[in-house]
């Protein structure tokens, strides 16, 4: 695989943090040559840390850098923004989640991004972090049968939640019902300093086409794990022959069906090696009457954290789309599909918990809301995307 000259955009947001180190390690595919932020601190801060050049403008970094791919890390509401820029300028990118506000600003980007035959990746790691794709490997075997019904409760929802409930359901989406409830809460700062003075929760049930059923619950203050709320959480996935449950397998022994079904637990098991000085994943396996199965990390060789995994693997996607020209393996088709399931389910919720079914007619209710206030937050359309690649945006 060639080497692509990669560029950090938006260093001082907090997910830069933690794919700044990552690329730093993917030597031998990325040749990490520069940072941009509007912040000139942070910009030079992180160029000083990781060898490359610093930059404030997106424009001053196209001019002075032959940049081959850029993994976009600004605040959301500038993912469509800079996404149209490095588009039109041929740069390949990963974007961070969602992949837009709107499904009208993914559209932008995926429309422009055709046009210039831009690859166009999206950072949804849930599904990609080792533990999950172990199980979505066990489930593919037929462990627990045909999966009927799912539940993410008190985890991390929204976007990334019901992305992964997508990919667990194996279905397309046909129609979700939101509820959503509004309370004060005393106010705080969580561990990522975000402020919080209020606690957003929704409830979706979403339908899928293979007759798979799913539900969440999801809150800002879940997602913060402040005020002991999200401590304890509930990941079901129910089969027709046994439920996973968190980590854990629950599978009938042979021959018991008729006699109780009571399901004995196998628990997957995590194998690991020290490698300068970190203690890297080698693989997870699991014994089970079906047989034994094993995730191996291809990713082993670069001496990366378990948490770690899951962001190499969407740098590693993109990096193959561009070297192989194919598609990215998430992509941008997905990105605004689960982003769709999302805003169903505020949609829903807005509409006097109306059923909404998919596809929706956008812009909906709820998105034109989104658009008025981002109007009145930067005093411009969001279209106005010539504009937005100047706005500093907010990073919390």
């Amino acid at each position: 695989m060639s080497q692509l000259n990669m560029a950090l955009i938006g260093a001082g947001r907090r997910g830069a943090g933690a794919h700044a180190p990552v690329i730093a390690k993917l030597k031998d595919v990325f040749n990490f040559v520069a940072v941009c932020d509007m912040d000139e601190a942070t910009a030079k801060s992180v160029a000083e840390r990781y060898g490359a050049r610093a930059y404030m403008s997106v424009r001053d970094l196209l001019k002075s850098e032959e940049i081959d791919v850029a993994d976009v890390v600004v605040p959301g509401d500038a993912h469509h923004a800079i996404s149209w820029f490095l588009s039109e300028n041929g740069v390949h990118h990963l974007v961070e989640t969602p992949i837009a506000a709107t499904l009208p600003l993914a559209d932008l980007m995926i429309e422009t991004a055709q046009k210039n035959r831009v690859k166009l990746e999206v950072a949804e790691n849930y599904y990609r972090a080792p533990m999950e794709q172990f199980k979505s490997q066990v489930l593919a075997a037929g462990v627990i049968g045909k999966v009927s019904r799912l539940y993410r409760i008190f985890h991390e929802g929204g976007y990334h939640g019901m992305s992964l409930l997508r990919i667990r359901a194996g279905g397309h989406p046909t129609s979700v019902l939101g509820i959503a409830h509004t309370s004060e809460v005393t106010p705080l700062t969580d561990r990522m300093k975000r402020h919080h003075t209020q606690e957003h929760w929704t409830l979706g049930v979403v339908d899928f086409d293979n007759g798979v059923l799913a539900t969440m619950i999801y809150s800002n203050v879940i997602h913060a794990r402040s005020l002991g709320r999200g401590v304890g959480g509930v990941s079901q996935i129910d089969g027709t022959a046994g439920t996973v449950v968190g980590d854990d397998f629950y599978l009938v022994p042979p021959g018991e069906l008729q006699t109780g079904a009571v399901a004995q637990a196998y628990t997957p098991q995590r194998v690991r090696f020290e490698q300068d000085g970190v203690q890297v994943l080698d693989r997870i396996e699991m014994q089970t009457p079906d047989g034994q199965f094993v995730w191996n990390n291809p990713f082993k060789r670069y001496a990366l954290t378990e948490g770690q995994i899951a962001i190499a693997d969407e740098l590693m996607s993109l990096a193959r789309a561009v070297c192989e020209d194919r598609e990215p393996d998430y992509g941008a088709a997905a990105g605004r599909l689960d982003q769709e399931m999302n805003l169903g389910m505020h949609e829903s919720a807005t509409v006097n918990r109306q059923v909404v079914t998919f596809p929706l007619q956008s812009p909906t209710t709820y998105e034109r809301q989104i658009h008025e206030s981002f109007q009145q937050k930067y005093g411009c359309d969001a279209r106005d995307v010539e504009r937005l690649v100047d706005v500093f945006f907010p990073r919390l």
